[in-house]
């Protein structure tokens, strides 16, 4: 394909680009509909491809923090005036092109009812992740007052791993530098107290600092 549009750029006197650009004209001449949903397509498979390599988690996390903020108010009446805006003139478009009032209704109550269960469905898949996070989270902790010494060692292991993965909540945090705290009190084992050194350099929160001196000082 390359060495075709050379050939035609040769023989025509016109660099590559110009030749692309009269194809597109024409193929949006001929059929513009399906030129956009090949276009929309490209670019949904595009960023399908892109997205699965984010961190969802910390994404997630993120929302969940900006969501309990007090500088949340601002943006999002913003955004709910804008969406409102849209509809708006979604549905006053859909009404006044329509010559049957009753088919522009449905059509309204289909587009409500699928925004309402797309809404309905977004919430439902966040709150079962929040769920989940603190349902894995409430299994290391758990882990952490067992008598087997290997078990605690691969729980406070597994904690640090989930701190570098997760963007945790400060009440988390605070609540794991806590328990680590405890457990620097307890061990005596050099693998566990560094390890649990390790985590709370992980941390790096307010309450952690202090356990570490405190422990350091003692060694």
């Amino acid at each position: 394909m390359r060495s075709l549009w050379r050939g035609l750029a040769r023989e025509q006197g016109l660099p590559v680009w110009a030749l692309l650009a009269i194809f597109l004209v024409m193929l949006l001449s001929w059929n513009w509909q399906l030129i956009a949903a090949t276009s929309a397509g490209i670019f949904a498979m595009i960023a399908v491809y892109v997205m699965q390599d984010w961190n969802w988690n910390v994404i997630l996390w993120r929302i969940q923090k900006y969501l309990q903020s007090p500088y949340r108010h601002l943006p999002i009446s913003v955004a709910s005036g804008a969406v409102t805006v849209f509809l708006t003139y979604t549905v006053l478009a859909v009404w006044s092109n329509q010559e049957n009032h009753w088919l522009a209704s449905a059509n309204i109550l289909q587009l409500g009812a699928t925004l309402g269960i797309l809404g309905l469905l977004v919430r439902q898949a966040f709150k079962q992740w929040l769920q989940r996070q603190q349902d894995n989270f409430d299994q290391l902790i758990a882990q952490l007052a067992v008598n087997d010494d290997l078990a605690r060692l691969i729980a406070i292991k597994q904690i640090n791993q989930y701190a570098q993965d997760n963007r945790l909540p400060a009440a988390q945090e605070r609540a794991i530098a806590d328990y680590c705290q405890v457990l620097l009190n307890r061990e005596t084992e050099t693998t566990m107290r560094d390890a649990i050194f390790e985590t709370l350099e992980t941390m790096q929160s307010i309450t952690a600092k202090p356990a570490l001196k405190r422990s350091a000082n003692n060694i």
